[in-house]
C-alpha cells in the first residue's frame, strides 16, 4: 500500500512538469538570450544609478539638497530579456522577428522601476541586398553603440527615448555601400501620463493602454531620415567592430496646439500652426589596431559622433522643454511655453510663433585592449544648447552646455561573466538670469560604478 501511495504522488507531481516541459516549444526557431545585470554605485550628488546630468551646485548663500549629499545606489534593473525567432522564407526573403525587455519600468516614470518593459518588437525580411524592417526599435540615423560603458545606453548622446516604431528599408548598393530610410513615430509611444514631462497631458481611459496624447500625436506627418553608410573589414576588426562611417538626417513635423487667446469665458476654442523638427548627424568607427586572429591583446578602436539639430529632444539628455516632450516654446511669451492646447496669456496677445532650441554636440571614445580579457574605454561627450536670453530668463534651470568624463576597465572572466568598473565625472552650465533664486549657475557630480554581467 505504501509504494502505491509514492507511485500515485510521483504521478501528480509528474502531470504539471509535463505540461510545463511541453509549454516552451515554438513551431520556429527559437533563441532565448539576453543577461543579468548588477550594479551599484556612488556619486557625490543625490542622482539615482540612471545619472544623465548633474544637479545645480550650491552657493554660500543658497544650497542646493541634492549637492549637499552624496548617495549610493543598487540596481538590477537593467536585466534583459529577449528572444530571436528564425520563421518561414516570404516573397523570396528569410524572415525573423526579436522582442526584448528590461526591468527598467516605464520609459519616462521610476514609479515602476522593476516591472518588464517593451525595448525592442519588430519583424525583418532579408533578400539578397534588401532588409525590410517593422516594428520598435532604435531610430534609423545618427547611432552607433560601439562604446562600452556600465552606464546605461539611453544616458548617452543621441540615444535618448528613441526607439519608436517605423518601417526601415536598408538597401545595399556595394558590398561596403548601403543606405536606409525610414518612416517612424514621431514619438515615443510607451510613455505614460506620469512625471514632469507629461504636466500636460489629457489622458482618456478609453483610449486604451496609449496614453501620451501630446503634440506630437496631433501630427499627421511621420519622422522620415536617411543615412548613407560606408562599413568595411579591410582594416581588420576589433569584436564586431570594423571600420565604418555614416552621414545621416531626419525631419519631422508637430502639430503645436494653444487655447486662442481672448476667447469668452463660455467659449473654448483651439487653434494650431505646424512646426519643423530636424537632425543631422555624421558617426565612425576606426580600428586603429585591430585584433589579430580573434585576439583582441593591443587593440586600438577609435569612435565618434557630431550632432546637430532642432526638436530633437528625446534623444538629448538634456534637451530644453516646455512640460512635454517637444521642447518648442513661444517666441513671444517664452514664460508660459505652448503646446497640448496650453492657454495663452494676455502677454502673448494671442500672438504664436513656435520655435525649437538649437543644438549641437558630439562625442569620442578611445577603447585600449591590454588584453584579450582586459580592456578599458575613454569617453568624452559634450552638448551645447543654444537659448535666447529672454527663454534662459523665463527657464533658469534649462541647461546650456553639459560635459560628460568617463573612464571604465572592463574584464571578462569568460564568454558568459563580465566585471567592470567605472568612473564618470558630469558638468553642466545653467540658464541662470537671477542668482539670488536658482543659486549656482553651474553644477558637477562625480560617481563610481561597479557592474557585473552574466550573459546567457
Amino acid at each position: 500500500m505504501k509504494k502505491f501511495f509514492v507511485v500515485l504522488l510521483a504521478l501528480f507531481l509528474a502531470v504539471p512538469a509535463a505540461a510545463y516541459a511541453g509549454s516552451v516549444t515554438s513551431r520556429y526557431d527559437v533563441t532565448i538570450g539576453g543577461y543579468v545585470k548588477f550594479d551599484v554605485g556612488y556619486t557625490t550628488q543625490t542622482q539615482g544609478m540612471d545619472y544623465r546630468v548633474p544637479n545645480r551646485a550650491s552657493t554660500s548663500a543658497k544650497q542646493q539638497i541634492n549637492d549637499e549629499f552624496g548617495s549610493l545606489s543598487w540596481a538590477d534593473g537593467e536585466t534583459r530579456l529577449n528572444m530571436l525567432v528564425k520563421g518561414p522564407d516570404a516573397w523570396g526573403a528569410k524572415t525573423g522577428a526579436f522582442i526584448e525587455g528590461d526591468f527598467v519600468g516605464v520609459t519616462n516614470s521610476t514609479a515602476n522601476y522593476g516591472t518588464f518593459t517593451l525595448r525592442h518588437a519588430f519583424m525583418d525580411f532579408n533578400w539578397t541586398k534588401t532588409k525590410l524592417l517593422i516594428g520598435h526599435t532604435w531610430q534609423a540615423w545618427g547611432l552607433i553603440p560601439s562604446y562600452n560603458l556600465l552606464a546605461r545606453s539611453e544616458n548617452h548622446f543621441m540615444r535618448g527615448l528613441t526607439r519608436v516604431p517605423q518601417i526601415r528599408v536598408t538597401q545595399k548598393l556595394t558590398k561596403d555601400f548601403r543606405f536606409q530610410f525610414a518612416l517612424a513615430a514621431p514619438y515615443q509611444e510607451l510613455l505614460g501620463n506620469s512625471g514632469a514631462n507629461f504636466a500636460n497631458t489629457s489622458v482618456n481611459p478609453a483610449n486604451g493602454t496609449q496614453n501620451n496624447i501630446i503634440d506630437r500625436t496631433r501630427s499627421l506627418v511621420p519622422d522620415t531620415s536617411l543615412e548613407f553608410v560606408y562599413a568595411s573589414d579591410k582594416c581588420g576588426k576589433i569584436g564586431p567592430w570594423m571600420l565604418q562611417f555614416g552621414l545621416g538626417g531626419m525631419i519631422g513635423q508637430e502639430k503645436v496646439t494653444y487655447q486662442d487667446w481672448g476667447t469668452p469665458a463660455t467659449v473654448t476654442s483651439y487653434s494650431s500652426k505646424n512646426l519643423t523638427k530636424w537632425g543631422s548627424s555624421f558617426w565612425g568607427y576606426i580600428p586603429i589596431i585591430p585584433e589579430k586572429k580573434g585576439n583582441k591583446a593591443g587593440a586600438i578602436g577609435l569612435t565618434g559622433n557630431a550632432f546637430t539639430g532642432q526638436g530633437i529632444g528625446d534623444m538629448l539628455p538634456a534637451y530644453p522643454g516646455n512640460g512635454v516632450l517637444s521642447g518648442a516654446y513661444n517666441q513671444n511669451n517664452v514664460a508660459l511655453g505652448i503646446g497640448n492646447g496650453a492657454a495663452l496669456a494676455a502677454a502673448g496677445n494671442g500672438q504664436i510663433s513656435p520655435v525649437y532650441p538649437l543644438t549641437y554636440g558630439g562625442w569620442v571614445q578611445l577603447n585600449y585592449y591590454f588584453t584579450d580579457a582586459w580592456s578599458s574605454n575613454f569617453l568624452y561627450g559634450f552638448q551645447q544648447n543654444k537659448l535666447s536670453d529672454a527663454y534662459s530668463a523665463a527657464n533658469v534651470n534649462s541647461i546650456i552646455t553639459l560635459q560628460n568624463y568617463i573612464v571604465n576597465v572592463m574584464y571578462d572572466v569568460n564568454s558568459a561573466i563580465r566585471l567592470g568598473l567605472e568612473y564618470t565625472y558630469l558638468t553642466a552650465g545653467f540658464a541662470t538670469y537671477s542668482a539670488a533664486a536658482a543659486g549656482n549657475s553651474k553644477g558637477s557630480m562625480q560617481g563610481v560604478r561597479f557592474g557585473a554581467y552574466y550573459f546567457f
